[in-house]
């Protein structure tokens, strides 16, 4: 199964303007918390604005210190109203934790306490307790609790672990992710971080399960889309590959939790530039999973509607509809591919197969003509020709007719015999506003050769957009070189090159 990458979910970081950047500033009517009682408390909520107005970090820091003090002498004071003094706690917590050089477990001198002062003191596992505080003092305030912890303090240690991630510092990304999602454990990022870091380790297993986090997490929310579809895509790569590499009943139980998934990723992103990929997939799960009563569902709702599809994805499912045998559904994909780009080589040379395979020899020559025709030095193609002319042979009502067939197989073999070099497609890709197609070259002829490769890229009505000549240089009898010719055009959709003698 080729190995693809969805466009846009490498740079995860761009991602992250769509996250809270902004601690709360209060709670709903629900939530009961009084950030005013005693009045020592009061006095702190003051103090947190001259904090933020500060000029230097020095007198930013000053305004903290006097906080953690005040919150640290006579604690019996604010027994009362635990929720508020949490609350007032939590806010400061945040600052220092935002605070640069303070390093994560400064000690609790340098934070302002009195009690305890050499004492470590881990201020983002403390900023969880002081919110884990909260809702057990007033259970109804689960929800703003949420919303408080997505927070100042989590955005930066999220953005710490998506720069690591994207650094390879593995165990830096891991270290920031865990660290952020003790502050909050809602948003996606930190569990792709960790799928990241735990498949780049090589375990798939744990890796599997935090992008399942992210899916989990991020839902229908249209500003993590391609986080979520990135997560299905790796998530289903990891599970075939786990697949591949166990055995028996738990082989099966991975490669259809795979399929699933890639079966998941099309439903919700149907329009994937990585569909043909993505059946294929899902395709070779359910083979894996031994499951190919159930292959037909994956190109069933193109069979329905063959306008949802492109050429590529219909030619997908019908190599799809071949491996499940239904050789019928198989055909009409190819015929709908062909139709709407008739220079699609491999919907060409699977549809004249198609028609062979079926005894319609008669139908075979259309395709093989549009076949060779845009791949003219293809050993297959011309043998396209003289696999029809020899079914056809079969149906002869007269001598002179099974004659005539004869003579045509003959005549195409020795063309495909004949040809002085031999070329295999060896990729073609296309883009919206260029393409790229690399020619495999293998010299025949006792003779070497030297050839100029001309290609022209086409349209999906077969009118010519661009035009790339590349040189093969020599090529010695038995020997293979590639040739790519690219080539910029909007609305590429197939190519021919021309013969080469």
């Amino acid at each position: 199964m080729r190995s693809t990458f969805l466009a846009g979910v490498a740079a995860v970081v761009s991602l992250l303007p769509a996250l809270a950047t902004a601690q709360p500033g209060g709670v709903t009517t629900a939530c009961s918390i009084d950030p005013n009682n005693p009045k020592e408390l009061a006095m702190q909520s003051l103090a947190f604005n001259r904090a933020k107005a500060a000029q230097t970090p020095e007198d930013r820091k000053k305004v903290l210190m006097g906080v953690m003090k005040e919150l640290d002498t006579k604690p019996e004071r604010f027994a009362k109203n635990p929720a508020g003094y949490n609350y007032i706690l939590s806010q400061a917590l945040v600052m220092w934790a935002t605070e640069p050089g303070m390093g994560d477990t400064p000690t609790r001198a340098q934070l302002g306490f009195v009690s305890n002062p050499q004492e470590k003191y881990d201020v983002v596992a403390q900023l969880d307790a002081s919110y884990k505080a909260i809702e057990a003092a007033v259970p109804a305030c689960k929800e703003d609790v949420a919303g408080m912890r997505q927070n100042e303090a989590w955005l930066a240690l999220t953005r710490a672990a998506l720069d690591a991630s994207n650094g390879g510092k593995l165990d830096s990304a891991e270290y920031y992710a865990k660290r952020s999602m003790l502050v909050s454990n809602e948003s996606p990022y930190p569990h792709y971080v960790l799928a990241n870091v735990a498949n780049s380790k090589g375990d798939k297993k744990t890796a599997i399960t935090h992008w399942k986090h992210v899916v989990e997490r991020a839902g229908t929310d249209t500003s993590y889309r391609d986080l979520r579809n990135g997560s299905l895509y790796y998530s289903a790569m990891a599970q075939y590959e786990l697949a591949v590499s166990q055995n028996g009943a738990e082989q099966v139980a991975t490669a259809k939790e795979a399929a699933g998934t890639f079966k998941e990723l099309l439903t919700v992103y149907p329009e994937s530039p990585d569909g043909a990929n993505l059946m294929q997939g899902w395709a070779d799960a359910l083979t894996l999973a031994k499951d190919s009563v159930n292959l037909p569902q994956v190109y069933a709702d193109l069979l329905a509607n063959p306008d949802k599809g492109n050429d590529i994805t219909l030619t997908m499912g019908g190599v799809i509809a071949t491996r499940a045998n239904k050789i019928d559904d198989a055909l009409k994909l190819f015929e709908a591919s062909v139709k709407k780009n008739p220079s699609g080589r491999d919907a060409l040379r699977n549809l004249s197969a198609t028609y062979y395979g079926k005894d319609m020899f008669d139908k075979m020559f259309e395709p093989a003509k549009q076949l060779v025709a845009v791949d003219p030095n293809n050993y297959d193609g011309w043998m396209m020709f003289a696999y029809a002319a020899q079914g056809m042979t079969k149906n002869a009502k007269t001598p002179a007719e099974k004659k005539a067939w004869t003579d045509s197989l003959v005549k195409y073999q020795t063309i495909a015999e004949a040809l002085p070099v031999k070329v295999d497609v060896a990729g073609f890709t296309r883009g919206a506003q260029n393409a790229s197609l690399t020619l495999s070259l293998e010299q025949v002829a006792d003779a070497g050769g030297n050839y100029s490769v001309t290609a022209e890229f086409l349209d999906a009505t077969g009118k010519v957009v661009a035009t790339g000549t590349e040189s093969s240089g020599a090529i010695k009898k038995g020997e293979r070189k590639e040739v790519t010719i690219k080539a910029e055009g909007a609305g590429i959709y197939g190519y021919r090159y021309k013969p080469l003698k």
